[in-house]
């Protein structure tokens, strides 16, 4: 078993882009980010669209956390998840989606004891909510499992992966819904088994105006290009 030989600092990288709940999806990760009882992290919030919501989001706790904010390349969500992730400089990359949110006020001291010299990468359990953070259903403990390039994710969205800062792994920019079954079966297949922190930490928040819900058309072709990829 690895030691951990000093404290890590988490990078948070938040891929954002305007909509109408831009606001108060951001308070509902940053009210919680201000809360942990770690504190060596920063925030890097990579965002599309027009600034003025997100902006005003920030505005109440640029004094508070330690955040940096740019403008994100026009392009999909793994484009602009990769741009935050590229922001980061810590030691831990933790990717967080702008519309879920964490849930317990000790995540980030999890991920800092979880990553010892020979942890890599690691994801924490999660639950979904229909009501913004109200209440929860469905509490998973992410695992890994030989279906990925078919599309079975059994570890679950971005939100909860956490992975060493300089691996070079960022998320393929020419998938959408399968960026994640990629990712981890990449990193599956260069590290092994991630870490599972089995605390519900990450909330995944369900709304109409989910990825998913827009691009689900384009997973079989997905599927096509994984398998093309990895197994051809």
């Amino acid at each position: 078993m690895g030691v951990a030989s000093r404290s890590m600092r988490v990078s948070y990288c938040i891929p954002t882009h305007d909509h109408s709940k831009c606001e108060q999806y951001m308070f509902d990760i940053l009210y919680p980010l201000a809360h942990q009882t770690y504190k060596d992290f920063e925030i890097c919030v990579s965002h599309q669209g027009d600034e003025r919501r997100i902006l005003r989001a920030l505005g109440d706790y640029w004094d508070v956390l330690n955040i940096t904010y740019k403008r994100a390349p026009e392009g999909n969500i793994s484009v602009n998840t990769n741009h935050a992730m590229k922001m980061g400089e810590g030691d831990i990359i933790k990717v967080l989606y702008s519309d879920d949110f964490i849930l317990t006020s000790n995540l980030t001291e999890e991920l800092d004891k979880a990553f010892t010299s020979d942890v890599s990468w690691a994801v924490t359990g999660f639950a979904h909510t229909l009501d913004n953070g109200l209440t929860h259903y469905n509490p998973k403990i992410p695992f890994y499992n030989d279906r990925l390039l078919e599309g079975v994710n059994t570890l679950s969205s971005p939100s909860i992966l956490a992975m060493k800062n300089g691996l070079g792994e960022f998320f393929d920019e020419n998938l959408i819904m399968l960026m994640d079954c990629d990712m981890y079966y990449r990193l599956y297949t260069m590290l092994g088994n991630p870490v599972v922190l089995k605390d519900i930490h990450i909330s995944n928040r369900e709304h109409p105006n989910q990825t998913q819900r827009s691009n689900d058309h384009l997973i079989p072709e997905e599927i096509e290009y994984l398998k093309k990829k990895h197994l051809v």
